[in-house]
């Protein structure tokens, strides 16, 4: 935990007193032979002259004087220290408010983003390491939901005291967000990290139960980075140390995990990650109101199906966690939603279509979102639906979005919905080929597809296809 004693010290304020002493002697002086100068120059040269070889008994005669001098030039430097210590500390602690996270009171995301900055380009002058660690409580949100948010808090706080007690000076501890913190470890290598955590991690464990009772123990997963070997910059830390952490929750929580180069993982980098809490109980009727949608044009019978199944199989490809695939599932069932608002006749229009009526077209996917957005369980799904038809060169609707600021849902859902389409009859062509259908994938890779997740489903699907022909 931080320090509350904001202001300079003991020592500083001295420093002021010896200021006011050493004044009031140097004023004194000037101040005698001014005096005397002045005398001289109205004729009382010998006043001077002796005033000058008798210093010591001038101070003498005049003791009283000089002593009331150093008293209230002493006092004025103390009373000038005093303030602006006061000013230091009242700067002082307002900096440190602003970096500190009201609940745990350890240091708040934007302090930890700019130190870690500083710290990757200190290593990276001085050829050193730097590490960070990432921690997710497990099962916090049931923990609230039990024992109420007050328990909750008190949790966060005796956890962020637990992690400061575990690490060194130098360290840093951050509140990351919700249940989630992070610790800076300067000049420490993945395998130090390690030890850190499993420390940490252990003692957790351990010492919830001791602390709030058996039934209220709790366990945290970890995730680690470190520079240079995971990572060169900042975003690539946090990324793969965010990647390590959702592996050691696919792999069961309660561990620490390190990040791997061949994770084969593309998370989701915005910087807010929505969740929900659709569960599978829900399925049937989100795939009843997909299949109205299918509904609306007699080739797209089924398509919202396939489209959650390929979508569903490369998220788990890449590596999403359980709580991620239940909302691609969600969002891909749903993603042509906003289609029972389009006319038939344009739906099933052999012919071009004319600008109105791609308009009307482009609207569905807005449309779809705002249906959902209305269902509060249902909110972290809006996004993958409303962006399904982003490009990635931004040259998409509704929002123009480009890139990794598309949604990874959307991103996702974007390429099993091409492949489906590709691969099915429609009024107006006949069905592709895989083959072929993998060449229109890879011409739209970085143009309109995001070009890594291409790959993972290229790769994917003909691993598939190999698997079922040996069956």
């Amino acid at each position: 935990m931080m320090n509350k004693k904001y202001g300079l010290g003991l020592h500083y304020r001295l420093m002021f007193y010896l200021c006011g002493f050493l004044f009031a002697c140097a004023s004194y002086i000037l101040g005698v032979w001014a005096f005397g100068i002045e005398l001289a120059s109205s004729g009382d040269s010998a006043f001077y002259r002796d005033l000058l070889k008798n210093l010591t008994n001038s101070f003498q005669n005049h003791m009283a004087t000089f002593f009331l001098w150093q008293i209230v030039c002493i006092c004025i430097a103390g009373i000038i220290g005093y303030l602006f210590d006061e000013q230091v500390a009242y700067r002082r602690s307002a900096e440190i408010r602003a970096n500190t996270d009201g609940v745990t009171d350890v240091f708040n995301h934007r302090y930890f983003q700019e130190t870690l900055v500083a710290e990757v380009e200190r290593a990276s002058r001085y050829k050193r390491n730097v590490c960070i660690i990432m921690f997710d409580l497990d099962n916090f949100k049931k923990y609230n939901d039990t024992w109420g948010h007050q328990e909750g808090d008190n949790l966060l706080k005796w956890f962020a005291s637990l992690c400061s007690a575990n690490i060194r000076n130098v360290d840093l501890i951050a509140r990351y967000g919700g249940e989630e913190f992070v610790i800076i470890l300067p000049e420490s290598d993945a395998k130090d990290a390690l030890e850190v955590s499993e420390r940490i991690r252990i003692a957790t464990s351990k010492k919830s139960a001791v602390e709030f009772g058996k039934n209220k123990t709790i366990t945290v997963s970890a995730g680690i980075a470190s520079y240079p070997e995971h990572g060169e910059s900042k975003h690539e830390l946090i990324v793969n140390a965010d990647t390590a952490l959702y592996i050691a929750k696919l792999r069961g929580k309660n561990r620490s995990h390190c990040f791997e180069s061949d994770h084969n993982i593309i998370p989701n980098t915005s910087t807010t990650v929505k969740r929900t809490v659709v569960h599978d109980d829900d399925l049937d009727a989100i795939e009843a109101l997909a299949a109205v949608a299918d509904a609306t044009a007699v080739h797209t019978k089924g398509h919202s199906i396939s489209v959650m199944n390929l979508a569903v199989a490369l998220g788990a490809r890449i590596g999403l966690s359980a709580e991620e695939l239940s909302n691609l599932r969600c969002a891909a069932l749903l993603h042509d939603l906003g289609r029972i608002a389009t006319p038939e006749e344009i739906l099933e229009k052999k012919t071009p279509l004319k600008r109105d009526e791609w308009k009307k077209i482009e609207k569905h996917a807005n449309l779809g979102a705002r249906i959902v957005e209305r269902i509060q369980e249902m909110t972290a799904i809006a996004p993958g639906i409303k962006h399904h038809h982003e490009r990635y060169d931004g040259k998409g609707y509704p929002s123009g979005l480009s890139g990794k600021n598309i949604p990874l849902l959307a991103r996702i859902i974007t390429i099993a919905d091409a492949f489906d389409a590709m691969t099915s009859s429609r009024s107006y062509r006949q069905a592709l080929n895989t083959a072929d259908a993998f060449d229109e994938l890879r011409r739209g890779s970085g143009s309109q597809f995001d070009p890594d997740l291409v790959e993972f489903f290229i790769k994917y699907i003909t691993e598939d296809r190999k698997k079922n022909r040996a069956a």
